[in-house]
């Protein structure tokens, strides 16, 4: 089995997002330790503060603050990993317009269900961190390089469609059994940021088939402008390949560049 590994890529918006969580870590920890400040009710994700308090800037600066070291260093591990090559494949503007929507749909998700849930303490308890957007980009990673090998635990090699599948897996097992509230908000967000990726994928997935036709998940797309098939015919070709061009659905790796 041959490793097809991926350098780590430090594009603009990766690189200037791991100094942003970096800086904010330092700045929201120093100032609220030694300097007595609230830096956390401020940027954090807090339900009364985002919705008793107005402070609605929170859905966004939540995503630049952790927890803990552990927390921040495995976060901007992932995002090292893979964000640099969706932001390449995609541009900065798409990249970071994904990001924010799964980390949007995941603060969003745990709002919900705070004020709905756990009313009463929960309306005060504040989720930090890049983890629903994070999770999102995995996702992406999965479908579009599928089968790239990546190494699980940095020791296991297994295909990156089947790498996201047991993160989803653990995910989801971490949140049932969880014991606690805050364990199961929090992995609840996460697969919302999950969730809300693949949704944003499909989206632009089945806009792009609709338009030059194809399938996609047993949906068949016949195209804008395109004949009907008539009477008797087996199956449609779509975008056939010229001589010596890799076809447009094949981005010269084996991977479909629907999900782009």
């Amino acid at each position: 089995m041959s490793l097809q590994m991926a350098p780590i890529r430090l594009t603009p918006a990766v690189k200037g997002f791991l100094i942003a969580c970096l800086a904010m870590f330092i700045l929201q920890h120093g100032a609220d330790r030694f300097l007595g400040t609230n830096l956390q009710g401020w940027l954090a994700l807090v339900p009364s503060g985002f919705v008793l308090g107005f402070r609605f800037w929170q859905i966004v600066t939540y995503v630049f603050l952790h927890g803990d070291v552990s927390h921040l260093v495995l976060n901007m591990l992932m995002l090292a990993f893979v964000g640099g090559e969706l932001e390449v494949l995609w541009g900065t503007k798409r990249f970071l317009r994904y990001f924010f929507t799964c980390s949007t749909a995941a603060g969003l998700l745990y709002l919900f269900f705070q004020l709905v849930l756990w009313r009463d303490t929960g309306l005060n308890t504040p989720m930090v961190g890049a983890s629903g957007g994070i999770y999102g980009l995995l996702v992406a990673y999965g479908l579009i390089y599928a089968e790239r090998t990546l190494l699980f635990m940095m020791i296991f090699p297994m295909k990156a469609r089947h790498f996201v599948l047991i993160l989803a897996g653990v995910e989801f097992l971490s949140t049932v059994f969880s014991q606690g509230a805050g364990g199961v908000l929090s992995g609840i967000a996460h697969m919302g940021g999950m969730a809300a990726g693949f949704v944003s994928l499909w989206l632009k997935a089945s806009a792009r088939l609709k338009a030059k036709g194809g399938k996609l998940g047993g949906l068949t797309f016949p195209g804008k402008g395109r004949k009907k098939p008539q009477a008797g015919h087996l199956k449609l070709v779509v975008n056939q390949p010229k001589p010596g061009r890799p076809s447009d659905e094949d981005d010269g790796g084996g991977n479909p560049p629907v999900w782009h």
